[in-house]
This record gives structure tokens, C-alpha cells and sequence, in this order.
């Protein structure tokens, strides 16, 4: 599972979906240890599944699945959006065990684990729940309270003030906690400033590098006020 979850870290963190990771494990056989199969990590939206990742990663390295264990960081999908459900490409596989972090909470897509027993496969659930609910916890807090989870960045002295009455001021945050903020920046959907805010700094609203190159993936920019 600690495979699994490092693949997942792989994944973005942006975006509507969660990050999983997927490990497929040869049947015991005369050899100790496991023997890996394939491996696999959602790419992001619209992009295949882990579970299918790693199916397909099995296939080009060769291997047969057929009575593999799938270890998973959450709960195979039993739903059809832009892709099928993972939990029917597990059976079509013949994959004979499934070790899950995470139950699924989302209702639209929960059910793998129920549809996989139900066909005879072997389904362990909280194998590392800790570890996986730590990692998904932004998209855990959206699914289950219906709302964005939000992070606030904030940048005060020890006497509580953000700047200087003149103005003057520019930062009184240090280049490792602005590259912090930054790496933040790359990892969410969008950016929040009221309008005070933007009317007094004109923030740019971006995640940068250190050297001001813009990461890859820029969060959406978000102003709200009534000014």
C-alpha cells in the first residue's frame, strides 16, 4: 500500500478527481515476496483510472493478472462517466483480491467493493486508511461536506500586523515560506483575494518558481467584494 500511495502522489492534486494509486501483486507462489505486475496512477480527469492504468501496465510488461491482488488507495469506482467503472475491469481481469485504503464516500461512484464480493472477489478495506485519508483529505472534505475545501494563507508579524500602515512593506514573509505558498498555488483549483486586496497589492495570482517561471498548472483567479 505504501507503493500505492506514492503512485497516487504522482497524480495532480488539482481537479475535480482524487489521486489514487494501484499495485497488481502475482498470486503466492514457491518464491517469497510479493512480484509486481503493474502498476498504475490517475493522470487526472478524463484519463484512465489507476486500476486501468495498471491493467495496462500489466499487459505491456507481459504479465497475467488472473488471480492477482489489486492494491488500491481508494475504493474501485462502480460507475460509468467519461470512463468505465473500474470495478468491472478488475472482474473482466480476473483479479482474485482487493486491499483498499479508503472506502469511496462519493455516491455516484461508490459500490466497487460491493459489486467485487458479490462476484466472489475478496475485498479488504482500511489496509493504511490513516496514510490515504491524509493524502485525499482536500477531495474527502469536498465529497463529503459539499463544499470546496479551502486553505488560508496568511502572512503576519508577532505584534498581528500583515503591513505597514504607509504601505511600504512588501513582504515580511521569508523566500522559503513564499516558495511554500507558491508550491500551494500549483496544487489548487483557484485563488481567493477580496477586493481590498486586489485594489492595494494587484496581486499577480500565480504560482511561480523562485526564479518567476510560472508552474504548469495555474489555479483559477478569483476576486470578490462589492468594490
Amino acid at each position: 500500500m505504501t507503493r500505492a500511495l506514492d503512485l497516487a502522489r504522482r497524480g495532480p492534486a488539482h481537479g475535480p478527481n482524487p489521486r489514487v494509486g494501484c499495485v497488481l501483486l502475482a498470486p503466492p507462489g514457491p518464491v517469497p515476496g510479493a512480484r509486481v505486475l503493474g502498476e498504475g496512477w490517475h493522470r487526472g480527469a478524463g484519463t484512465p483510472h489507476a486500476e486501468v492504468a495498471a491493467l495496462a501496465d500489466a499487459r505491456a510488461r507481459g504479465a497475467d493478472v488472473r488471480g492477482a491482488t489489486a492494491v488500491v488507495t481508494l475504493e474501485p469506482c462502480d460507475h460509468t462517466g467519461r470512463t468505465g467503472p473500474c470495478s468491472v475491469a478488475l472482474l473482466e481481469a480476473g483479479v482474485a483480491r482487493v486491499v483498499v485504503a479508503v472506502p469511496d464516500p462519493n455516491p455516484a461512484a461508490a459500490g466497487g467493493a460491493g459489486r467485487l464480493r458479490a462476484a466472489g472477489v475478496e475485498v479488504v478495506l482500511g489496509v493504511e486508511e490513516a496514510a490515504g485519508r491524509e493524502l485525499l483529505g482536500p477531495w474527502l472534505h469536498a465529497v463529503s461536506q459539499g463544499r470546496p475545501h479551502v486553505t488560508l494563507k496568511l502572512a503576519a508579524t508577532l505584534d498581528g500586523r500583515v503591513a505597514a500602515a504607509d504601505g511600504s512593506s512588501r513582504w515580511i514573509t521569508s523566500p522559503e515560506s513564499r516558495a511554500h505558498a507558491h508550491a500551494l498555488r500549483a496544487e489548487v483549483d483557484a485563488l481567493v483575494v477580496g477586493t481590498g486586496t486586489a485594489l492595494a497589492d494587484d496581486p499577480a495570482l500565480t504560482a511561480r518558481a523562485a526564479d518567476g517561471a510560472l508552474a504548469a498548472h495555474q489555479p483559477l483567479r478569483v476576486v470578490v467584494g462589492t468594490r
